[in-house]
Protein backbone atom coordinates (compact mmCIF):
# COMPACT_ATOMS: atom_id res chain seq x y z
CA UNK A 1 0.00 0.00 0.00
CA UNK A 2 1.49 3.25 -0.68
CA UNK A 3 2.16 6.21 2.31
CA UNK A 4 1.19 9.26 0.17
CA UNK A 5 -2.11 10.13 1.20
CA UNK A 6 -2.11 10.57 4.61
CA UNK A 7 -5.00 10.46 7.23
CA UNK A 8 -7.69 12.60 6.83
CA UNK A 9 -8.77 15.20 10.07
CA UNK A 10 -11.53 13.06 11.19
CA UNK A 11 -9.35 9.71 11.33
CA UNK A 12 -6.75 11.97 12.85
CA UNK A 13 -9.00 12.66 15.64
CA UNK A 14 -10.67 8.79 15.88
CA UNK A 15 -6.93 7.72 16.15
CA UNK A 16 -6.11 9.91 18.90
CA UNK A 17 -9.56 9.06 20.97
CA UNK A 18 -9.04 5.14 20.09
CA UNK A 19 -4.94 5.08 21.24
CA UNK A 20 -6.23 7.28 24.24
CA UNK A 21 -8.39 5.43 25.27
CA UNK A 22 -6.71 2.13 24.65
CA UNK A 23 -3.27 3.53 26.51
CA UNK A 24 -5.73 4.08 29.48
CA UNK A 25 -6.29 0.43 29.37
CA UNK A 26 -2.93 -0.65 29.03
CA UNK A 27 -1.73 1.59 31.70
CA UNK A 28 1.14 2.53 29.35
CA UNK A 29 1.61 6.49 28.44
CA UNK A 30 -0.04 6.59 25.29
CA UNK A 31 2.64 8.36 23.49
CA UNK A 32 5.00 5.08 24.30
CA UNK A 33 1.74 2.63 23.53
CA UNK A 34 0.82 4.36 20.49
CA UNK A 35 4.28 4.19 18.54
CA UNK A 36 4.97 0.79 19.69
CA UNK A 37 1.41 -0.26 18.13
CA UNK A 38 2.41 1.28 14.85
CA UNK A 39 5.99 0.09 14.37
CA UNK A 40 4.35 -3.15 15.01
CA UNK A 41 1.53 -3.37 12.76
CA UNK A 42 2.72 -1.20 10.08
CA UNK A 43 6.66 -0.40 10.53
CA UNK A 44 6.37 3.35 11.01
CA UNK A 45 6.59 5.82 14.20
CA UNK A 46 4.48 8.64 13.14
CA UNK A 47 1.05 9.47 12.29
CA UNK A 48 1.92 11.65 9.72
CA UNK A 49 3.62 7.94 7.85
CA UNK A 50 -0.05 6.33 8.07
CA UNK A 51 -1.54 6.02 4.83
CA UNK A 52 -5.72 6.36 5.27
CA UNK A 53 -6.68 2.67 4.25
CA UNK A 54 -4.62 -0.26 5.28
CA UNK A 55 -2.55 1.54 7.87
CA UNK A 56 -5.54 3.24 9.66
CA UNK A 57 -7.23 0.05 9.28
CA UNK A 58 -4.60 -1.89 10.75
CA UNK A 59 -3.64 0.40 13.96
CA UNK A 60 -7.61 1.02 14.93
CA UNK A 61 -7.98 -2.91 14.37
CA UNK A 62 -5.39 -3.03 17.40
CA UNK A 63 -6.31 -0.04 19.65
CA UNK A 64 -10.22 -1.73 19.81
CA UNK A 65 -8.67 -5.49 20.15
CA UNK A 66 -6.71 -3.89 23.36
CA UNK A 67 -9.55 -2.54 24.85
CA UNK A 68 -11.56 -5.55 24.36
CA UNK A 69 -13.91 -4.01 21.45
CA UNK A 70 -14.23 -6.90 19.31
CA UNK A 71 -17.00 -6.04 17.26
CA UNK A 72 -15.04 -2.79 16.36
CA UNK A 73 -12.28 -4.69 15.40
CA UNK A 74 -13.89 -6.99 12.79
CA UNK A 75 -15.32 -3.94 11.27
CA UNK A 76 -11.56 -2.27 10.91
CA UNK A 77 -10.52 -6.00 9.90
CA UNK A 78 -12.92 -6.02 6.93
CA UNK A 79 -12.46 -2.80 5.63
CA UNK A 80 -10.33 -3.47 3.19
CA UNK A 81 -12.50 -6.13 1.83
CA UNK A 82 -15.64 -4.21 2.41
CA UNK A 83 -13.77 -1.13 -0.29
CA UNK A 84 -13.56 -3.69 -2.90
CA UNK A 85 -16.83 -4.23 -2.69
CA UNK A 86 -18.09 -0.84 -3.13
CA UNK A 87 -15.82 -0.03 -6.06
CA UNK A 88 -17.45 -3.37 -7.40
CA UNK A 89 -20.66 -2.29 -7.00
CA UNK A 90 -19.84 0.72 -8.71
CA UNK A 91 -18.44 -0.55 -11.70
CA UNK A 92 -21.01 -3.01 -12.37
CA UNK A 93 -23.17 -0.05 -12.68
CA UNK A 94 -20.82 1.72 -14.97
CA UNK A 95 -21.05 -1.62 -16.86
CA UNK A 96 -24.60 -1.43 -17.05
CA UNK A 97 -24.95 2.37 -17.87
CA UNK A 98 -22.16 1.56 -20.92
CA UNK A 99 -25.03 -1.21 -21.75
CA UNK A 100 -28.07 0.98 -21.30
CA UNK A 101 -29.71 -1.21 -18.95
CA UNK A 102 -31.43 0.10 -16.46
CA UNK A 103 -29.64 1.59 -13.77
CA UNK A 104 -30.19 0.55 -9.99
CA UNK A 105 -28.52 -1.53 -7.07
CA UNK A 106 -30.58 -4.75 -7.69
CA UNK A 107 -29.49 -4.50 -11.05
CA UNK A 108 -26.13 -4.61 -10.00
CA UNK A 109 -26.10 -7.25 -7.66
CA UNK A 110 -27.59 -9.40 -10.43
CA UNK A 111 -24.90 -8.65 -12.75
CA UNK A 112 -22.14 -9.25 -9.49
CA UNK A 113 -24.04 -12.78 -8.89
CA UNK A 114 -23.35 -13.54 -12.81
CA UNK A 115 -19.64 -12.77 -12.53
CA UNK A 116 -19.02 -14.76 -9.17
CA UNK A 117 -20.87 -17.56 -10.91
CA UNK A 118 -19.68 -17.76 -13.98
CA UNK A 119 -15.94 -17.15 -12.39
CA UNK A 120 -16.49 -20.38 -9.96
CA UNK A 121 -15.61 -18.46 -7.22
CA UNK A 122 -16.52 -20.10 -3.71
CA UNK A 123 -19.66 -17.70 -2.19
CA UNK A 124 -21.29 -18.71 0.63
CA UNK A 125 -23.70 -16.38 1.12
CA UNK A 126 -26.55 -15.18 -1.67
CA UNK A 127 -24.89 -12.21 -3.95
CA UNK A 128 -27.91 -10.33 -3.85
CA UNK A 129 -27.14 -9.73 -0.10
CA UNK A 130 -25.24 -6.84 0.09
CA UNK A 131 -22.73 -8.70 2.63
CA UNK A 132 -22.17 -11.18 0.07
CA UNK A 133 -18.27 -10.11 0.37
CA UNK A 134 -17.61 -11.31 3.93
CA UNK A 135 -17.54 -14.62 2.14
CA UNK A 136 -15.14 -13.97 -0.70
CA UNK A 137 -11.55 -14.23 -0.43
CA UNK A 138 -9.67 -10.48 -0.66
CA UNK A 139 -7.92 -12.11 -3.81
CA UNK A 140 -11.08 -13.11 -5.60
CA UNK A 141 -12.12 -9.61 -5.18
CA UNK A 142 -9.61 -8.16 -6.78
CA UNK A 143 -10.18 -10.80 -9.43
CA UNK A 144 -13.87 -9.69 -10.16
CA UNK A 145 -12.61 -6.09 -10.33
CA UNK A 146 -10.52 -6.50 -12.68
CA UNK A 147 -12.64 -8.43 -15.14
CA UNK A 148 -15.25 -5.62 -14.85
CA UNK A 149 -13.15 -3.12 -14.92
CA UNK A 150 -11.67 -4.70 -18.21
CA UNK A 151 -15.10 -5.04 -19.60
CA UNK A 152 -15.92 -1.47 -18.85
CA UNK A 153 -12.66 -0.37 -21.31
CA UNK A 154 -13.99 -2.95 -23.57
CA UNK A 155 -17.57 -0.71 -23.77
CA UNK A 156 -16.07 2.18 -24.12
CA UNK A 157 -13.93 1.52 -26.96
CA UNK A 158 -16.81 0.15 -29.05
CA UNK A 159 -18.92 2.45 -27.94
CA UNK A 160 -16.19 5.38 -29.27
CA UNK A 161 -16.01 4.96 -32.57
CA UNK A 162 -12.73 2.70 -32.74
CA UNK A 163 -11.05 5.36 -30.24
CA UNK A 164 -9.14 3.72 -27.34
CA UNK A 165 -10.29 6.39 -24.30
CA UNK A 166 -8.55 3.72 -22.31
CA UNK A 167 -10.09 5.74 -19.57
CA UNK A 168 -9.12 4.80 -15.69
CA UNK A 169 -11.81 3.50 -13.56
CA UNK A 170 -13.16 6.65 -11.51
CA UNK A 171 -15.77 5.95 -8.92
CA UNK A 172 -17.33 9.54 -9.19
CA UNK A 173 -18.17 8.77 -12.74
CA UNK A 174 -21.42 7.60 -14.54
CA UNK A 175 -21.60 7.19 -18.41
CA UNK A 176 -24.00 8.35 -20.94
CA UNK A 177 -23.93 6.50 -24.50
CA UNK A 178 -24.63 9.02 -27.19
CA UNK A 179 -24.28 9.51 -30.86
CA UNK A 180 -20.91 10.96 -30.82
CA UNK A 181 -19.86 8.72 -27.97
CA UNK A 182 -19.80 8.62 -24.21
CA UNK A 183 -21.15 11.37 -22.48
CA UNK A 184 -19.39 11.34 -18.54
CA UNK A 185 -21.15 12.93 -15.75
CA UNK A 186 -19.36 13.10 -12.36
CA UNK A 187 -21.07 12.58 -8.90
CA UNK A 188 -21.67 16.70 -8.63
CA UNK A 189 -23.89 16.58 -11.79
CA UNK A 190 -21.66 18.37 -13.99
CA UNK A 191 -20.48 17.36 -17.52
CA UNK A 192 -16.97 16.66 -18.49
CA UNK A 193 -15.33 19.96 -19.97
CA UNK A 194 -15.28 18.42 -23.60
CA UNK A 195 -18.89 16.73 -23.40
CA UNK A 196 -17.52 13.50 -24.50
CA UNK A 197 -14.63 11.15 -24.59
CA UNK A 198 -12.18 12.39 -27.34
CA UNK A 199 -9.33 10.72 -26.75
CA UNK A 200 -6.73 9.29 -29.49
CA UNK A 201 -5.72 5.69 -30.52
CA UNK A 202 -2.54 4.98 -28.47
Amino acid sequence: MTKSKGLTKPQIAAYWRAATSAAREAGIPVDEYRKRVMREECGVTSVKQLNRTHDFDAVMRRFAEDVGDYAMASKFAVADIHRMSVLIRICCEQVLQLKGCPAGSTAARDYIAGVIGQSHIQCGTDPHDPSYWLDVSPDSLHAVFVMLDTHRRRLLRRLCEGLDPFLPFDPRLSYRPGDKGVRLIYADGQYDSAGYIQVKVR
